[in-house]
């Protein structure tokens, strides 16, 4: 290994994920001497990129600058993803019934279809696709707690409720 600077010291003796970023934002080097000393470095404390990536997430500095424009990111995703300039759902039976159907997770936990995908399937806004999966979701855990058997006609009952009321029927199972 060839001799460090004092700067790349800096940053190669960080002991730990968060110690390195915090080194990482207070040393002068280019993008591409960090990436060097961030390879030996890994490669002496068998710490991980993950370990990294996480302790920059969490890091005040760059949940600061992530957060940065966020607003207007969102309004401008809410704008480009309006569907209802092609027509507005009606929510009956036969909608919520395929809302039901289409709002599914896979083994991870993760919803299948995206926010704008169903906004777009139903000619709805990502805030109302997310106001259903809300009551989606607040039906599944009454169905629970009332040790009911979880099915679509149950499911569409309660969210033909609206989201209040479903949170007061919630709220009466935790006492």
């Amino acid at each position: 290994m060839q001799k460090l600077s004092k700067r790349e010291m800096k940053l190669f003796g960080s002991k730990t994920p968060r110690e390195y970023i915090d080194n990482s934002l207070k040393v002068s080097l280019k993008p591409a001497e960090k990436a060097k000393i961030t390879r030996l470095w890994l490669q002496k404390t068998r710490f991980t990129i993950e370990d990294i990536q996480h302790a920059r997430n969490i890091h005040p500095y760059w949940k600061k600058k992530k957060m940065e424009g966020s607003y207007e990111r969102n309004e401008s995703r809410k704008i480009s993803h309006d569907y209802t300039r092609y027509g507005t759902v009606e929510w009956n039976e036969d909608s919520i019934k395929e809302f039901i159907y289409l709002n599914q997770k896979d083994k991870s936990g993760r919803y299948i279809r995206k926010d704008h995908e169903l906004a777009k399937h139903f000619h709805s806004t990502i805030p109302g696709i997310q106001h259903y999966r809300r009551k989606y979701n607040m039906a599944i855990k009454l169905l629970q707690k009332e040790k009911k058997s979880i099915t679509t006609k149950r499911i569409s009952d309660l969210i033909t409720q609206s989201e209040q009321i479903l949170r007061r029927m919630l709220k009466k199972h935790k006492k």
